[in-house]
């Protein structure tokens, strides 16, 4: 079975279509990076200002990575690509879209929750041990880029090399496993330093921790509808 690149399958309508949707793959890295910074600075650096800043930042990138779809399904609408890839195409857009929508929302959640930055002190000085937790949060971050940056170079290797978006696109499943166990790890050593805790913060530190996962969550969904696209190009 022999598998294509878009490319073979392109003109110059869908080639600029392409374009707009690997843009907004770049679109979409940039928010997660900003996530990544954010992160850094409520629990690295515990700076709260800085985060809400941050996260304006971030719903301004969030913005223009939803415009980047509008466009993208509007040139499918116009007649980009024949119809039977279509619907492909448009699911892979929704769900890109979804990462961004995913860590826009984290952010929405850990910004509300003030109180979390100080029951942190609090924590800490009953025991020093939840601070290598704590910074723990902005490694999971970090991974959580690489996860999208992987998605990103899967999406923009359509174009040209199938084979190369697979490989690209099973990279994010293996990192997205990483940041399960992160995710795990976190959650379980939260509860052993539940006590230092008020109950409320507890469950909000859980709920923050699995937001963090949702997002390389939806990058993982990418990656799927990645490997279905490639099925649908096959001779």
């Amino acid at each position: 079975m022999e598998l294509f690149s878009i490319a073979t399958l392109t003109g110059g309508k869908e080639q600029k279509a392409f374009d707009t949707l690997s843009r907004n793959a770049k679109a979409i890295t940039a928010v997660v990076k900003k996530f990544e910074e954010l992160i850094r600075a409520y629990f690295t650096e515990k700076n709260p200002d800085a985060a809400e800043k941050l996260g304006r930042e971030l719903s301004r990138l969030e913005s223009l990575a939803d415009k980047g779809k509008r466009e993208f399904m509007k040139a499918l609408h116009d007649g980009a690509f024949l119809p039977n890839f279509r619907a492909d195409l448009a699911w892979l857009a929704e769900r890109l879209d979804n990462v961004a929508d995913t860590a826009e929302g984290a952010v929405r959640v850990i910004l509300l929750r003030k109180q979390l930055a100080t029951a942190l002190v609090k924590a800490e000085k009953k025991n020093k041990e939840i601070k290598g937790w704590r910074l723990r949060f902005a490694e999971m971050a970090k991974v959580t880029t690489q996860v999208v940056k992987t998605l990103e170079e899967s999406i923009a290797a359509l174009a040209t090399d199938m084979d190369l978006a697979i490989r690209k696109a099973n990279d994010v499943d293996l990192l997205e496993h990483e940041i399960d166990m992160m995710e795990h790890e976190l959650v379980n050593e939260l509860y052993e330093f539940e006590k230092f805790f008020d109950p409320l913060s507890v469950v909000q530190l859980a709920d923050t921790i699995r937001r963090f996962g949702n997002v390389s969550d939806r990058a993982e969904d990418m990656s799927d509808a990645i490997a279905i696209l490639a099925f649908t190009l096959t001779a």
